[in-house]
């Protein structure tokens, strides 16, 4: 689950936002700058007074990128006792070096790097930072007054950030002068937290106190969990204002949401004459939305044209679309995830190739969708059940296969899905990710100049290191190095956690390269096991129901050879941080979590297993 960070200047005001629910209480002087440090003195009464009942960070002030007088600097304010100390690197020649420096303090405390989105940020730092031990990044704004984070980052350009921020194991937040409007368009890219100062001092500006009213309405806009982690301690009521409306009224009925005549430059056409350009494209959306409320008031009670928007934007930046079809296909898919919309109708429309625009009008609905939901246009009803709910897959599963990416280790849901899985009526597997574990052998191997066999050991063993995590988490969770191991936990009903070397390490059929990760390896257990489902769980909500394995190969979400590795037959599943919340009842229902991925868009790969 996202967490929100609220800027607060001291005691007083630290008070108003713990009052109000807040995930992490960030000391802060706005006055002083957009990273404005407040004294140490008052860190340290701050931090006795809120007693361990939150996290605390607290920013260095607004240095000049020379690496000893930031960590003298970040030493001084570690030495408060923060949880988080957040630094922030402002363009220059000197940003590794800075970090370098900060290496040794990294070691014993959790530093957050800030990079800003209106100071043109550079993306290729995030390896740098999580080379030198950071453990996290967050991106903000320099110049306030001057334009929010999405007027500086756009929304197609979030999801790789966070994603790639993520995958090197870092948490990754993201705040700049956000409002509430922001809150709904940025949740779905899932972002370990989202951090706010002016939206919580009302009208007044980010220089005036925080007021507990402006704190409650942007706090209830983001979903909050209970430390629990249990699927009893979902707030469904915030959830609503993710899309998740199971106890809507049924007295109410729907809303039509619409984007008219939204044009943008896109990457489609089968012909030969229409790659390699952009061509203008026209979109209309109009989504039939299910009331929550019938005295709407603000951003909680509605759903967001700008996600309609947003969502557009970003499968446009993807790349080459080959058919308007296909496309039209793609943005129904993304409007219809949000589970409050009934129904869509999605156009798309090429304007350049004639005296008029020309293109592909389609309608989409949830099947059994409840009140509100409108039939399907005659003779289309085939097409209807393409985007049905994913709880209503009715077939059974023998076993499943389930990767728990390593890069979950330090997301907030890691807690959530160890529970969920621990606690399946489904037969499944675990798999390990490497993460962490399998960065710091890539790593290495770079200094130390090995082979890709060496690596390609190290790698698996690392799974093997953060499955003793995973084992660790539950104690319903049982170690299998082997067939046999794995096949008596599971007929003695406990989930086993698979240890991969014993297995892997000899296997002929399994080369020792990087393009075989944790990815392919639980599709290869897959095959061994005769498992007719798997699912991979990342820390990535950029997945459509229109993906297939080599679109989510192309674009790095899954390793190189993972479509060759995935056996015919299999129903692949992906799951992300969204999905993390209706987990636990889906598994314990014996039904997988996650989007339904086609295998693959030809026959031609070679299938192992």
């Amino acid at each position: 689950m996202t967490r929100m960070l609220a800027s607060v200047t001291g005691i007083e005001e630290a008070e108003i936002a713990l009052s109000g629910g807040v995930d992490i209480v960030d000391l802060k002087d706005p006055k002083a700058g957009a990273l404005g440090a407040v004294s140490t003195e008052t860190m340290r009464r701050t931090i006795s007074f809120i007693a361990g009942r939150a996290p605390v960070s607290a920013v260095c002030g607004d240095l000049p990128m020379e690496p000893e007088t930031i960590r003298i600097k970040a030493e001084e304010i570690a030495a408060t006792g923060v949880d988080y100390v957040k630094i922030g690197f402002f363009p220059s020649a000197n940003i590794s070096a800075c970090a370098q420096a900060l290496e040794p303090l990294a070691a014993r405390t959790k530093l957050i790097a800030v990079l800003f989105a209106d100071l043109a940020p550079d993306f290729e730092l995030l390896p740098i930072f999580a080379r030198h031990r950071f453990h996290g990044v967050m991106v903000d704004t320099a110049q306030k007054g001057k334009g929010r984070l999405l007027d500086h980052l756009p929304p197609e350009r979030i999801p790789g950030f966070v994603d790639r921020t993520k995958s090197l194991g870092l948490m990754v937040g993201l705040s700049g002068s956000l409002e509430a409007p922001d809150i709904p368009r940025l949740l779905p890219f899932a972002p370990d937290f989202l951090g706010f100062r002016g939206a919580l001092c009302g009208h007044s500006g980010r220089t005036s106190s925080i007021s507990a009213e402006a704190v409650s309405q942007i706090r209830e806009l983001i979903p909050a969990e209970s430390g629990t982690g249990d699927q009893s301690s979902i707030d469904y009521r915030l959830l609503a204002a993710r899309g998740y409306s199971p106890d809507t009224d049924p007295t109410l009925g729907t809303d039509r949401i619409f984007v008219r005549d939204f044009v943008l430059p896109v990457q489609i056409g089968a012909y030969s004459f229409e790659h390699g350009h952009t061509q203008k494209v026209r979109f209309d959306v109009a989504a039939d939305v299910l009331q929550i409320t019938d005295h709407p008031e603000d951003m909680r009670h509605v759903f967001s044209y700008d996600i309609i928007m947003d969502g557009i934007r970003t499968i446009v930046a993807r790349g080459h679309i080959q058919l308007s079809e296909a496309l039209a296909e793609q943005v129904a898919a993304h409007v219809l995830e949000n589970q409050r919309v009934v129904r869509v109708t999605v156009r798309v429309e090429k304007l350049e190739l004639g005296p008029g625009g020309v293109g592909v009008e389609i309608e989409r609905k949830r099947q059994s969708a409840g009140r509100g939901a409108a039939s399907g246009t005659a003779g289309r009803k085939d097409r209807s059940v393409v985007f049905r709910p994913r709880q209503e897959r009715p077939e059974m599963l023998r076993r499943a296969i389930v990767k728990l990416g390593g890069s979950t280790a330090h997301a907030a849901e890691m807690k959530s899905w160890i529970a969920a899985l621990a606690g399946s009526r489904l037969p499944i597997v675990i798999v390990p990710g490497g993460g962490l574990f399998a960065d710091h052998v890539r790593e290495t191997q770079t200094r130390m100049d090995f082979s890709d066999t060496a690596a390609h050991a190290m790698a698996i063993l690392a799974m093997e290191q953060f499955g003793h995590v995973i084992l660790d988490r539950d104690e319903r969770l049982t170690p299998a190095r082997s067939l046999d191991e794995i096949g008596r936990a599971l007929e003695a009903g406990k989930v086993p956690v698979w240890l991969p070397s014993s297995l892997a390490l000899p296997a002929l059929d399994v080369p020792a390269s990087w393009d075989i990760t944790s990815d392919s390896l639980a599709a290869w257990l897959a095959g061994k096991l005769g498992a007719n489902a798997l699912l991979l769980i990342k820390q990535t909500g950029a997945f459509f129901d229109g993906d297939t394995a080599d679109s989510l190969r192309t674009r790095g979400i899954v390793d190189p050879g993972f479509a060759a590795m995935l056996p015919d037959g299999v129903d692949f599943h992906l799951a992300g941080p969204k999905d993390a919340a209706e987990a636990g009842a889906m598994l314990a229902l014996g039904k997988l979590p996650g989007t339904r991925i086609v295998a693959s868009t030809g026959s031609s790969a070679k299938k192992a297993g």
